[in-house]
This record gives structure tokens, C-alpha cells and sequence, in this order.
């Protein structure tokens, strides 16, 4: 059944994240707990999209996977496609006439498909068996940014959800976000590369499958990127990490390998089968990752350009297989910024499945930026904070290429001040190249989050070894990092208890494994291959006995009783001597200051007249173009702090009032920022 769900706000909860919108969000929900089943199949809901007309700052998808009954106890691919008319028809024969032998064809107008998501189910024994803290209620959110997708999400649009497993045992829910406003890149195109699965028998048979295409490159395109979804398939294909490479031109510009080397840190964790081995990027619950890369260096407008996708050369072994399903776009745009940061992801904290291993925190947090903008991104400031808190600030130096993504940790900041019934947590990322952000709708995100453990000032770690203990080590440390406790060698199956006397404070403890021998990944203090025979009969190395770790009180009171079987890591954060919140306050940092300097420029023939001058009560700011463009007007006092901003769009002509009498007396910058240039205007308040 074809469900909808619309409503229209302005402030919303969606991924423990909140996007800001200048217009108004609009939820769409296609699939419904769709039950997946085997064998491998397609299921198509054709959707009309609300509102075509407008256009998006961002749309999200999101999938929800969840366990029917039974949950199915092994690992698939599910993707999720787009499909839309394409105005040639199909035919099939529909009936033939066993006398007359006289053929009844069926016509049917031709879907063209593209993917646009893809995760691997997890290995669902403990949500079947209600183990390990899993039921069959169990589900998990995969999110995916599909804004360069929004020519396909209008009008009417196939929803393809495409299970590739052999039984079933679990249900697709899939929703959309429409953000309205401007994008920070206006899409051109996006075109098909490849979308199937290649088999490997050789590095040449490979590439003749993966054949070079090439496309015309209108003579608006102003910037273009390559983003590839793959996953290798196989016992050498999966298990195997190879490099690829992608061509331009018949110039490599850019490799990678194919790997996932995180399988043992997982969202869903812990679980039946073999989730702990890495993969060629994928693991069994999680999202797949996508690799982008900008080709605007490579690329002319007016011309063509020839695109390939490459291997290493490899050898398959006897007996063994290997092969890639491969999705690979061209994605073109017409316009785009030249310094854009984009706050991409908080991870920590944040109460969202997706990131429940590094969660709750009471420490340092986690976020992730993006370079979306034109110029290599090496500068960025970025500001954080809780609800009912102050602004903390982090200058990040670094160089990220276009599309490019990193993880930061910023440094410890105060707490003090949170509302504990409704908590938020607040991260921007702004002044990209110490210049102003041409594009603010993607700078800022805000996420929900529990709140850490508070533990006894003097407590003990309870640790039972089992027979490999030179694969454990574990270390507690304040929120500086300073080291208060590590233990790195242990006896063989052995009790030990560690006692703890930690002062008021913040602390992270972090158990950690690793299997160098036998499987390359983290196994755990328990792992159900470790005692299973065949491979490892308790004469072998591979063989491991059973271990423990606990945090107890002094009394005898458990904590915390962590799961023996936690791969690679156990990250656990708590306070002692207060709650989270109370801490003892800290001085907060001053917000660097940043040039606001004024820019001779003729920008679009543009006037910009700020009036009156002096000001008393209102400020006028009127902009008149010769062409309509989308900019940002932004007012900054003489130290560089923002005190106002607007975001405007799809016009020539802009009229902004601001009540000066809510201003501090004294002088201020007014700019007006357009496609990485910016125009100055100075104005006194008295």
C-alpha cells in the first residue's frame, strides 16, 4: 500500500538533528514496514511528490529497517532506487493461443532506475531469539543525503526498495524530508555510469564489463563530481581489499580502497554470525559508505569527457569468486559557492541508534564537516554548545578537497547551564578560508542526547581474562585526556579487580581487543567462531574461552555489565562527584575574531545602498542586481562578530529592515555575499 504522510513545520526533530529551514518541511512516507522476502526481489510504490515546483536546500531519506517474524539470521544488500518514465515502451508477451499460436502482447510504458542508497542487513539471531538486549521490535535508521536527486523526486516517481536476500525476516520503511530553500549547488544533470554487478575473473575480463563511457558536457556546467557505491561480493571479493581507481580522460585522478576496516565498531552490535570481520565496504548493519570526487579540474564545458572505473589486478584463487555491485553517477552543476563548510554529522552526543557506540557522552564531542564549496576548505570555525549553555569555539586547520568529509574532536567544553528535560546540543561550522560562508542553511545542526552514568568516586573494574589476554587493553582518562588508569598485560583466565579513586570530574574508560592472529578484527572477550569446532578446536590457537568485565561498586553493587561480545571496543563515558550539567563552571573561550574588511567589487553591476546613515531607529538595506541570484546578507560589529544574517534568493532586487535601536551604539559592516564575492557598506548607529 501507497501511504502518505504530510505535514508542514518549521522546526523539526529528524535524526536527532535539526536542519534550519527558511521555508516550510514537508514529510512524505512511501514504504510502510514493507515485508521483505525471499528470494531476491523489487517493491515498487509509484509516489506524486507534493509541491513540485519548489526547490530544496535538503532532502533526506531515510531507511528504516526493521525484524519481522522470525528476523532473518543472515546478511543481505538492500538498495533503494528512483525510477521515473521515460516515455519508451515496454512489451511482454501476455498470452499465447495454443491452436492459433497467436501472441496477445502486454505494453507497459519503460521505468528507468537509479540507486541511491545502499546497507547490508545485520545478522538478526539475537533480535529473533530476544538476546543481547534485541527483540523482534528491533529497527535502525539509515540516513541518506539525496538533495542531488531532487529532479527525480518530482511529479510522480517509483520508490524501488530491492531486497537481495534468501529469506525473510525483515520490513523497509522508507521517509523524505523536503527542506525548502535553495541548494548549495544548482544540479545540471545527473547521469548513470554503471549499475550492475560485475563479475571478476580476471583484472581484464573486469574492465571490458566495466567499460569507459563518455559523456557531453553541457556548456553551462560550472563543476562536476563522480560519487561510486560498491561492494565486493564473494569469498575473495568480499573478504579481499583491492584499490580502485577512477579515470578521466584516461587520467587516474582519484583511488581508493575498497575496505571497511571498522566491521568490529558497529551501530548494531552485538550480533549472530560473523559481524566482527571487516568487509570490502560493507558490514552486516550498516549503511554503505559512498566515495565522491570532484572532476571539475578535468572536466570542459562544450566538450566531452570519457569516465572509467578501474581494479587492481588480482588473481582469483581455486575454488574462490569475486565480484562488485557497482553504482557510479555523474553528477553536473551550473552554479555552486567557493567557500562553503557544511556541518555534516554530530556524532557525539547524540541519542541516535546510528551513533549509540560513542554514546552518551560527557566529555569531548564529535562532529564531522564537509567542504561543499569550490575551494579547497583549510580553514574553519566552529562553534558548539548545549541548551541553556555558552558558545564554545574550535579553529580547525586541515585541507579538504571538495566533498571531501573529516571527523573532529572538540575539545572539552562546559556543560553548565542544561536544561536536563529537554536536551539539545548545538554545532556550527562557519568562516570557511577565514571568509564569510556563502551558503548558512548547511551550517548548523542540533541533536538530542542522554545523559551520561554518574558513578561513586571509588569504584573498581571487575576483569576476567579469558585465554588470550595479550589481545586486551584497557584505559581510563579525563575529559583532557590525561591518563588515570591503563592495564595492557594480563594472566590467562584470571579474576582481577582494579580499584579507582577519581576525583569530581568527567571520564572515559575504553576496553579494547584485538585479534591479530586468527581474524585480523576485534573478537571480543567472547565470540562464538572462537569455540566452535571446526575452526577452532580448543587445541588450536583460534580457540578462546569465555571472558568478563564489569564496573562495581564498593559495596558489590554491578554499575555496569558490558557484553562479553563487543568486537573491537567498549566506549563508556560517566561523571563523578556531580551529574552532567553541574559541573563546576569553566571560563568559556572568546569567539576569534575574523577580517570583515571591504571588498572593492563590481558584483553583478550591483548597488547596495544602506540607509539612513547615521542610523537612529531602522536600518534600510536595499540591493538591486542585474540578474537574480541567491546571496546572503550578513551584519558583523568591528570585531568580525556576526550580529545579523539573511538569506535571500531567486531575485534581483532585496529589501532588508533591521530595528537599529536593538543595537549597541557604534560602527558595523553590512555585506552582501553572492558565488564567493562580497560587497562592503559601512553604517554608524547612534
Amino acid at each position: 500500500m501507497n501511504k502518505f504522510l504530510l505535514c508542514s513545520i518549521s522546526v523539526l526533530f529528524f535524526n536527532a538533528a535539526s536542519f534550519a529551514a527558511i521555508g516550510d518541511t514537508t514529510i512524505l512516507v512511501t514504504h510502510t514496514k514493507t515485508k521483505l522476502k525471499s528470494p531476491p526481489k523489487n517493491y515498487d510504490l509509484w509516489t506524486v511528490i507534493p509541491d513540485s515546483g519548489k526547490t530544496y536546500q535538503k532532502i533526506l531519506m531515510t531507511f528504516t529497517l526493521g525484524c519481522d517474524t522470525p528476523c532473518s539470521h543472515w546478511d543481505y544488500t538492500v538498495n533503494a532506487d528512483f525510477g521515473k518514465k521515460s516515455g519508451a515502451i515496454d512489451s511482454s508477451i501476455a498470452a499465447v493461443d495454443s491452436v492459433t499460436l497467436d501472441t496477445t502482447w502486454a505494453y507497459t510504458e519503460h521505468v528507468d532506475y537509479i540507486e541511491t542508497g545502499r546497507l547490508i542487513t545485520p545478522y538478526g539471531t539475537y533480535m529473533d531469539a530476544s538476546q543481547q538486549g534485541f527483540n523482534r521490535a528491533w529497527n535502525q535508521p539509515f540516513y541518506y543525503d539525496v538533495t542531488d536527486y531532487a529532479e527525480f523526486l518530482k511529479d510522480s516517481v517509483a520508490i524501488r526498495v530491492h531486497y537481495d536476500g534468501w529469506s525473510d525476516g525483515f520490513t523497509a520503511t522508507v521517509t523524505f524530508m523536503f527542506i525548502e530553500g535553495p541548494p548549495t549547488r544548482t544540479v545540471q544533470s545527473v547521469r548513470e555510469i554503471y549499475h550492475s554487478y560485475y563479475g571478476y575473473s580476471t583484472s581484464a575480463d573486469f574492465e571490458s564489463q566495466v567499460a569507459a563511457k563518455t559523456f557531453f558536457i553541457d556548456s553551462n556546467v560550472t563543476s562536476a563530481k563522480v560519487i561510486v557505491n560498491m561492494t565486493g561480493h564473494g569469498s575473495q571479493g568480499e573478504f579481499d581489499p583491492h584499490t580502485f581507481f577512477i579515470k578521466v580522460n584516461n587520467a587516474e585522478v582519484y583511488s581508493h580502497l575498497l575496505w571497511k576496516d571498522d566491521c568490529d565498531v558497529n551501530p548494531v552490535s552485538p550480533q549472530g554470525g560473523t559481524w566482527i570481520f571487516h568487509r570490502a565496504n560493507w558490514c552486516p548493519g550498516d549503511k554503505v559508505p559512498i566515495y565522491e570526487t570532484d572532476i571539475s579540474p578535468y572536466i570542459t564545458a562544450g566538450q566531452n569527457v570519457t569516465l572509467d572505473l578501474d581494479f587492481d589486478d588480482f588473481a582469483i584463487q581455486s575454488g574462490q569468486g569475486a565480484g562488485y555491485g557497482i553504482s557510479a553517477h555523474l553528477i553536473t552543476y551550473t552554479s555552486q559557492k567557493t567557500n562553503d563548510v557544511k556541518m555534516e554529522e554530530i556524532i557525539a552526543p547524540n541519542s541516535d541508534k546510528t551513533y549509540l557506540h560513542w554514546n552518551p557522552i560527557s566529555t569531548k564531542p564529535k562532529v564531522k564537516i564537509k567542504n561543499m564549496g569550490s575551494n579547497n576548505l583549510s580553514y574553519a570555525e566552529i562553534s558548539y554548545w548545549v541548551k541553556g549553555g555558552s558558545k564554545w569555539y574550535y579553529e580547525w586547520h586541515g585541507n579538504l578537497p571538495p566533498f571531501e568529509t573529516e571527523q573532529i574532536t572538540l575539545p572539552a567544553f562546559d556543560w553548565g547551564g542544561l536544561d536536563t528535560t529537554d536536551r539539545v546540543f548545538y554545532a556550527e561550522a562557519k568562516w570557511p578560508n577565514q571568509v564569510p560562508d556563502e551558503y548558512a542553511y548547511n551550517n548548523k545542526l542540533q541533536s538530542g542526547f542522554d545523559i551520561t552514568p554518574k558513578l561513586d568516586s571509588v569504584f573498581f573494574i571487575y576483569f576476567k581474562t579469558n585465554n588470550h589476554p595479550e589481545e586486551n587493553w584497557y584505559i581510563v582518562q579525563n575529559e583532557d585526556g590525561d591518563t588515570m588508569d591503563i592495564k595492557t598485560t594480563f594472566p590467562v583466565n584470571t579474576i582481577l579487580r582494579d580499584t579507582l579513586h577519581l576525583a569530581p570530574g568527567s571520564y572515559t574508560f575504553d576496553m579494547n581487543d584485538y585479534d591479530n592472529v586468527s581474524w585480523g578484527c576485534g573478537d571480543g572477550l567472547k565470540f562464538f567462531l572462537n569455540q566452535q569446532d571446526p575452526p577452532c578446536p580448543s587445541t588450536d590457537p583460534c580457540y578462546e574461552t569465555t571472558g568478563l568485565i564489569k564496573l562495581y561498586k564498593m559495596t558489590g553493587a554491578v554499575s555496569k555489565n558490558f557484553t562479553s561480545e563487543f568486537g573491537a571496543n567498549i566506549h563508556y563515558e560517566f561523571t563523578v562527584g556531580y551529574n552532567l550539567g553541574s559541573n563546576p563552571y569553566k571560563v568559556p573561550p572568546v569567539e576569534p575574531v575574523h577580517n570583515t574588511g571591504m571588498v572593492d567589487l563590481n558584483l553583478l553591476d550591483a548597488a547596495m545602498n544602506v540607509f539612513p546613515n547615521p542610523a537612529k531607529e531602522l536600518i534600510n538595506i536595499q540591493i538591486d542586481l542585474n540578474q537574480d541570484a541567491d546571496g546572503m546578507i550578513m551584519m558583523s560589529d568591528v570585531s568580525g562578530r556576526t550580529i545579523r544574517e539573511f538569506h535571500v534568493s531567486g531575485s534581483s532586487k532585496y529589501f532588508v529592515t533591521i530595528p537599529s535601536n536593538e543595537l549597541a551604539k557604534g560602527m558595523y559592516f553590512v555585506n552582501f555575499i553572492s558565488n564567493g564575492k562580497h560587497l562592503t557598506r559601512k553604517i554608524v548607529v547612534q
